[in-house]
């Protein structure tokens, strides 16, 4: 014995008024989806594959680089980016309105490593991209079923 307006069907279209693609946006980029995107970059793209955001790999080390470094930086392996550390520390996500931004402080010493490398990378590669992308979707559907079916 329901009333017009009171039926299952009239509450869930009563909460699509609830919906809003800011709070899901926001929602979908909280602390575990930032960190997953700085573990793309940081681990699958450049310590694992030396690659910037295109894909392309950013350079290998030299001979005299492993002599320097005491066999640390093994001759012809691909730059990781990774000394001392502070630059994949220094990496954060910042979520506006209709993007994210992600950066770094990339000044080490007296060198930019935006200047040596371009910005790319702390870019995201298509296929980290495209897991991105899923997240996403995952994460905005979850919000759309919670908000229309309050579970």
């Amino acid at each position: 014995m329901s009333a017009i307006g009171n039926t299952k069907v009239d509450k869930m279209l009563r909460r699509t008024k609830l919906l809003s693609e800011t709070i899901a946006w926001v929602q979908t980029f909280d602390n575990v989806t930032k960190t997953q995107i700085l573990d793309w970059i940081r681990n699958d793209q450049l310590l694992n594959k030396g690659v910037d955001a295109t894909g392309e790999v950013i350079g290998y080390y030299s001979q005299v680089t492993e002599f320097i470094s005491k066999g640390k930086k093994k001759f012809n392996t691909h730059y990781t980016l990774f000394d001392s550390g502070y630059f994949f520390r220094s990496m954060f996500v910042v979520v506006l309105q209709n993007e994210i931004v992600i950066n770094a402080d990339a000044q080490k010493d007296e060198d930019n490593l935006f200047d040596n490398f371009g910005t790319k990378i702390i870019g995201l590669t298509d296929e980290n991209f495209q897991k991105l992308k899923e997240m996403v979707k995952r994460s905005y559907i979850e919000y759309a079923r919670k908000t229309l079916f309050g579970s």
